[in-house]
């Protein structure tokens, strides 16, 4: 493979969990410094293009260790070589398969707990196909090296430095005629140095940050960073911030020569990543004992002598080798980041989510992803049941329509029903996550519209145009018109069949929406049958409008009541059939967007006590933002329970932001946070959940409102029963009296008057605790009136 330029090197050496546990590098080949790679048997090299990627793009040459979780998640159309660490960057070749060949696994195979998977995707155009190196060069028993994957160096180039409208055209909206924040464009990479005389980048949260104090990485961030006097702050947007993130670690040394960024990490990067990390996580556990949060001060000091033990060795090595230096400091850096999840806030109530693709064809390979979902600490899934135009039960709606009657992958058994019964089995719910209206990005339109081309939505610059055409905003994307009543039928037809035949605990609507309908000529839906039932009634063909019609508004009203009343439908079903199940649906999390740009009336439903639960879709890429967009929905949703969802893993972010966006939108007064995706979750994520957020058994609040209630008040009387060091007894004896009143109200037998009661009692509670003042620690306080405030909408509900 040819060096990567530097827009592919984005993902090289380093992304995440590029850190193998254990696992040795030997030292770079003097003729190739910095670069990963594998070097076969015969002597041929390949260049690693990416260390646990969160998704294998074309072309690329990936590396998968125990780090990325228990298997790649890759598909079926590459090569992957799964190998065995021997020590010392030998590895022994245990299998190999690729899409040539007439073999099982040319894609997810198991990663092996001390070894690692090679695995390559089908090539760019005109690019290296590095499956034909992985069939051609490696054999099973063959002992291959794996080089430079601990100490390493990555160079790119930046856009721009210190931009400015005139000097820097690229950072310019062309929309608005100004600078986008910071002057910063898309799939850009600026620096940003004191000589600008700005002191922050101005930069907004869809980037990623390094701040460079001396030449060593001091922080990194999302975005709208500091300007140090003696540095400079990195900022890149798309992947060239992936880029860093990958590539800049805490104390990794970065040059800026010219338009010329280097990146070394070396043994003193990881010792100054070790001393910063036990620094960080002593003053957490500082903070946390100051504040009486509940958690163990014993198993956070283990963890940090642990982590000291460590240190002291690598410093000691450092001066020899400077490679087993890097291991312990590495190792070292772990611990201590363990000891900082330790110190985190962990609620006994709340709802805790993930939404899972099921790839799994077995009953065993599913088994162990709830076993790995569970140990985590979730308590609910949303299992992709409906996706891509298939369903992954055997569906007789399906087959009486003329589409596929399951995935072709998963024909043999009934993957639903093991799903539901072993998320059971583990206290785990499972909802039935289903696509609504988007069918696929099957090239036409997938089986749902190769049996049904008339169902098909139509694009307003597609009108004429022969079978159905994808979405230009959403590229790719093929959607059913939601307004035509056989779709409508087919739809409803597919939930029914789900919540007739299947225990699960819910239904959760996506894509419950038309596609992206902005900019004039990109909006949906100018299907025949659209036009002419629009027409019937308002004596125009909406073909005919534009936004300065007097009709464009009764046209946007007719579209977003054909997704409202759908809404509409499915709770008339579910209470029909299934009024134990939920009903909730994944939404935008700005409520103006969703209605004007998708006629996502997600507010009404809230009004009209549509949905049981909700979960808001926050894209940022700071716990400030997903805590914003969480106020926001707040806002609108008044008691109904809201899930914030935070895309973390999807991202391949840092395990401390994945954790800071859980507390951030816990703060914000959600009920909970769901996470995207299972799929993309590694195990340095899973083990900050299972130490950190979710380390304490949770219950979902939405299963039943009044013992949800009754659990917290207890929890919460309990604690500050015992937090008399942060608040002393005679301050907080009102509150604990109100808590003990509002617990006896809740029992279950009791009246709904007595809920009602108290409901009032915590309300009342919150202004006591509100009046604590400074005799009582702040964010004990803090803590205290949010969940009282929680408490008490729960139990409105009940």
């Amino acid at each position: 493979m040819p060096t990567p330029t530097p827009l592919r090197r984005i993902t090289v050496a380093g992304i995440a969990g590029a850190l193998l546990l254990g696992l040795t590098a030997v030292p770079a080949a003097a003729a190739d410094p910095g670069l990963p790679t594998v070097v076969a048997a015969d002597g041929s090299t390949a260049t690693i293009d990416a260390i646990n990627p969160s998704s294998r793009a074309a072309g690329m040459l990936a590396l998968y260790t125990p780090d990325a979780g228990a298997e790649t998640k890759t598909n079926a159309f590459g090569g992957e070589a799964v190998l065995r660490a021997l020590g010392g960057g030998t590895y022994e070749v245990l299998s190999v398969c690729t899409v040539f060949d007439a073999c099982p696994k040319p894609g997810n195979n198991t990663i092996p707990a001390d070894g690692a998977v090679l695995s390559a995707s089908p090539p760019e155009a005109g690019g290296t196909d590095d499956r034909r190196f992985i069939r051609d060069r490696l054999r099973a028993g063959d002992r291959v090296q794996l080089r430079n994957l601990l100490i390493r160096t990555a160079t790119t180039t930046v856009t721009a430095t210190d931009p400015t409208a005139a000097s820097h055209p690229g950072g310019i909206d062309p929309a608005t005629g100004q600078c986008f924040p910071g002057c910063r464009g898309a799939e850009q990479l600026i620096a940003y140095t004191s000589a600008a005389g700005r002191p922050t980048t101005g930069t907004n949260d869809f980037g990623y940050e390094i701040t460079v104090t001396g030449d060593r990485v001091t922080a990194r961030g999302g975005g709208n960073s500091a300007i140090p006097a003696d540095g400079f702050v990195l900022s890149g947007h798309g992947s060239r911030g992936s880029w860093l993130e990958g590539n800049a670690p805490l104390g990794a040394k970065v040059t800026l020569d010219g338009d010329t960024v280097t990146v070394e990490v070396d043994a003193q990067s990881y010792l100054l990543g070790a001393e910063r990390a036990a620094a960080t996580a002593r003053t957490a556990s500082t903070a946390a004992v100051a504040s009486c949060l509940a958690v163990d001060p014993a198993s956070i000091d283990t963890a940090l002598a642990e982590s000291a033990s460590l240190l002291d060795r690598a410093r000691t090595a450092a001066a020899t080798d400077p490679e087993r230096a890097a291991e312990l400091a590495r190792d070292a850096t772990r611990r201590a980041d363990v000891a900082g999840y330790r110190a985190r806030e962990s609620r006994p109530v709340e709802g805790r989510g993930l939404w899972v693709r099921p790839i799994e064809t077995t009953p065993e390979q599913i088994r162990a992803s709830l076993d790995r979902i569970a140990a985590a600490g979730f308590n609910m899934v949303f299992l992709e049941t409906v996706w891509g135009g298939y369903t992954i039960y055997p569906s007789g709606v399906a087959e009486r329509a003329g589409i596929p009657a399951q995935r072709p992958e998963m024909r043999g058994f009934d993957p639903l029903k093991v799903w539901i019964d072993e998320a059971h089995a583990r206290g785990v719910e499972l909802h039935a996550w289903t696509h609504t209206f988007f069918v696929g990005i099957e090239a036409g339109g997938g089986p749902v519209l190769k049996a049904h081309p008339e169902w098909a939505a139509v694009e307003r610059e597609d009108v004429g145009k022969t079978g159905p055409q994808p979405s230009r905003m959403e590229p790719g994307y093929f959607w059913v018109d939601p307004a035509i009543p056989a779709v409508r039928a087919h739809v409803l037809a597919t939930y029914d069949e789900i919540l007739r035949g299947y225990d699960v605990d819910g239904l959760h609507l996506d894509y419950i929406r038309y596609p992206v309908s902005l900019p004039y000529g990109a909006d949906f839906s100018y299907s025949s049958y659209s036009r002419q039932t629009f027409a019937a009634t308002h004596g125009v063909d909406p073909y005919t409008l534009d936004p300065q019609s007097p009709l464009w508004a009764t046209w946007n009203a007719w579209r977003e009541e054909r997704i409202t009343t759908f809404v509409d439908e499915v709770r008339a079903l579910q209470r029909r059939i299934a009024g134990d199940r939920k009903l909730s649906a994944a939404v935008f999390a700005d409520p103006t967007d969703g209605l004007s740009k998708k006629f996502q009336n997600w507010g009404a439903w809230v009004d009209d006590d549509t949905l049981d639960f909700l979960t808001g879709m926050s894209f940022g890429t700071s716990a400030g933002s997903v805590g914003q967009d969480t106020a926001v929905m707040r806002e609108r949703v008044g008691d109904v329970p809201l899930y914030t969802a935070t895309y973390g893993p999807l991202r391949g972010s840092s395990p401390d932001l994945v954790l800071d966006q859980v507390q951030a939108v816990n703060d914000a007064d959600s009920d909970g946070a769901a996470l995207f995706a299972y799929n993309q979750l590694n195990a340095r994520q899973q083990e900050a959940l299972r130490e950190g957020s979710f380390r304490t058994p949770s219950v979902v609040p939405h299963a039943d409102h009044r013992a949800a209630a009754l659990r917290g008040v207890t929890a919460l009387r309990d604690g500050l029963t015992r937090a008399t060091a942060c608040a002393p007894a005679a301050v907080t004896a009102e509150v604990r009296a109100r808590l003990t009143a509002a617990a006896a109200l809740l029992r279950p037998g009791l009246p709904p008057a007595g809920v009602a009661a108290a409901a009032d009692q915590l309300e009342k509670a919150a202004t006591a605790a509100g009046g604590w003042g400074t005799r009582v620690q702040p964010d004990l306080t803090r803590r205290t009136i949010r969940d009282l405030r929680m408490y008490a909408r729960w139990a409105e509900l009940a």
